[in-house]
């Protein structure tokens, strides 16, 4: 479960994106990783145990934070359940203004550290407001529910997905990635129906879904992000429903939301990005617009 928020003070954002994430241009989402974690003061803490090639990972991670301006990246490279309740561990993390975890196999990272002191120290770090980000797996793990594994497709029923407890950051989501990608909507369907009280967070490749201390969520990045809301479910037959035969799901409301988007948690409403501010209009002078036939008379001296 979540840690208890401490009085004055709001929870950390929590960050989950769905993979694949620009590291060569424009880097728009591990921008926006940096600046919560403080910009050039940034002390990011990089756990790669998801991942079957950790030492890789943390070097792509390393260096992509450093060409973003991140002050340093603290790599807790825990590869065992004893390293994650080492006293040396603990001190690197908590030295941490984010924590974030990169992709691989969600079951892998939720086995090695759920439960150890590692997982109580960030839920507690996130509680007196410490972002936690994590991308991929990473971003299903941070869940108190996690999809462990799952199939493509639209259809709704059992044989769609499974479902495991995650790192317990938050209970209120449950996170989808790559899933405009790999057509991931039947399984996060199948996932609310069997759990109404969640809302499904879909989120697209390059793109992050950001859940802030006051259970607002917002879109960052390229994708969109589909959330799946299970509050007004009012049937549904999909525990009944054997095999891989379709099942009923009424009542889900679907939302689609892109950057400036907003999803508020508690009232389950979603809100359209604030109305653009219009161009300036173009300045007259002498009645005329600016034509090529004129344009020298525009022209003013410095």
């Amino acid at each position: 479960m979540p840690a208890i928020v401490p009085a004055d003070v709001t929870r950390g954002t929590i960050v989950a994106i769905g993979g694949g994430e620009d590291k060569l241009k424009e880097k728009h989402v591990l921008q926006k990783i940096v600046q919560l974690a403080g910009g050039p003061k940034a002390r990011i803490g990089l756990i790669p145990t998801a991942s079957s090639v950790a030492k890789d990972i943390s070097a792509v991670y390393t260096r992509v934070f450093k060409e973003l301006g991140a002050a340093e990246t603290i790599v807790l490279d825990i590869a065992s359940r004893g390293e994650a309740a080492e006293p040396r561990m603990l001190a690197d993390l908590e030295r941490a203004t984010l924590v974030f975890f990169t992709g691989g196999d969600q079951l892998r990272l939720v086995a090695m550290l759920g439960g150890t002191p590692v997982v109580q120290s960030l839920r507690r770090m996130n509680a007196s407001g410490v972002p936690i980000a994590g991308t991929s797996a990473g971003a299903g793990a941070v869940c108190q529910h996690m999809i462990a594994r799952g199939r493509s497709g639209q259809m709704v029923n059992q044989r769609m997905v499974s479902l495991a407890p995650g790192l317990g950051l938050t209970n209120r989501i449950v996170v989808d990635q790559h899933f405009s990608q790999r057509h991931r909507v039947g399984r996060l369907f199948t996932a609310v129906a069997l759990n109404p009280f969640l809302v499904g967070v879909g989120i697209d490749e390059d793109t992050a879904a950001l859940l802030d201390g006051t259970n607002q969520l917002s879109v960052w990045g390229a994708g969109s992000v589909t959330v799946i809301d299970g509050g007004k479910l009012s049937y549904s037959d999909v525990p009944e429903i054997q095999g891989r035969a379709p099942a009923a799901a009424l009542g889900l409301q679907v939302h689609v939301l892109t950057q400036g988007c907003t999803f508020d948690l508690v009232e389950r409403t979603a809100s359209a990005p604030p109305p653009r501010k219009a161009a300036p209009a173009p300045v007259v002078e002498h009645g005329l617009l600016p034509t090529p036939s004129n344009v020298a008379s525009f022209i003013k001296p410095h």
